[in-house]
């Protein structure tokens, strides 16, 4: 039980602000989801709400993730929640004043198979019902859309206009603008430690000091796990996660890209093959090339090889 509070000052953004003894909600993690939490509670109207972030924000793996934006998922739910965020991402510069790269490039999702192209009709039908333009094109019009593809062991492909990439770090920062226009709280360089509880309250220990709260929201990435053990002895269950090793291959520039770029003036759409496991993207001029592998490495899951202290900006 924590009989006393300590109060610190931290510098936020060019700004003073005391570290505060409660909170309504307290998130744990500075990445795009928890700072994405953190927007949508203050944009419904909750008070008293403090986002802690061991580091900077976007430190842990949203400063370097591909950022690809999907609305495709043959789950009905994870469809209109990928549907919301390009609604949201589209608007969310203007909306909150902040500068943000996010293209808008269409995609191609390509079928191996009859079976795929069945796979699509069905999430063309969802898409529709939810007000989405996806489309199932032939082989002569992915052609058309992609011209450097060979299509001779495809069946066709699902085109969804509205899906690109965004910068993840400038998506976070803007969340975090317009999270603190509407009143909350966010603490860079200040680490969750522990948690507590005295009656009905949690009490989230810190590197600055203790704060007691209602509510937790565990939004800490590959420390996920590491957080919510925290909460088993009162009753809460182990996170089932594990971080695995990926990787993407950017080229160099490709002439034949720059060509294209000055004659259309536009960005190829993003490949994907859900059947070879890959997307590929325009980036810049060159090629973002993200492949899934099968035989993945897991990281820090044992005693000889344990969770770093810190990882942040480290890849």
């Amino acid at each position: 039980m924590v009989k006393s509070f300590r109060i610190f000052t931290l510098s936020i953004g060019g700004y003073m602000s005391e570290l505060p003894k409660s909170a309504r909600i307290i998130i744990i993690g500075g990445g795009v989801v928890g700072v994405s939490c953190l927007y949508h509670l203050a944009k419904a109207g909750c008070k008293e709400l403090v986002l802690l972030e061991k580091n900077e924000l976007t430190a842990g793996s949203t400063w370097h993730a591909a950022g690809n934006v999907p609305t495709f998922s043959s789950s009905w739910a994870i469809m209109n929640m990928q549907r919301y965020s390009t609604e949201l991402y589209r608007g969310l510069s203007k909306a909150v004043d902040y500068p943000m790269n996010y293209h808008v490039t269409g995609s191609v999702r390509l079928a191996h198979s009859k079976e795929r192209m069945q796979e699509f009709q069905r999430a063309k039908g969802m898409g529709i019902y939810q007000g989405m333009d996806l489309e199932i094109i032939d082989l002569i019009e992915l052609k058309e859309k992609y011209p450097f593809i060979e299509v001779h062991d495809l069946e066709g492909a699902l085109f969804d206009p509205n899906d690109g990439d965004i910068d993840p770090a400038q998506l976070t920062q803007a969340l975090a603008k317009g999270s603190r226009d509407m009143g909350a709280s966010i603490f860079r360089f200040c680490s969750a430690t522990g948690i507590g509880k005295s009656k009905d309250k949690w009490i989230v220990e810190t590197d600055k000091g203790p704060i007691e709260c209602d509510i937790v929201v565990n939004a800490a990435g590959y420390y996920a796990k590491t957080v919510g053990n925290w909460f088993i002895p009162y009753g809460g269950r182990s996170v089932p996660m594990a971080v695995m090793s990926h990787q993407y291959l950017l080229t160099e520039e490709i002439p034949e890209l720059v060509r294209r770029v000055d004659e259309t003036n536009h960005k190829l759409p993003l490949l994907r093959d859900v059947d070879s496991s890959y997307y590929l993207r325009q980036e810049k001029n060159g090629l973002n090339l993200g492949p899934y592998e099968r035989n993945c490495r897991v990281h820090w899951k044992d005693e000889d090889d344990p969770l770093p202290e810190d990882f942040s900006f480290q890849l």
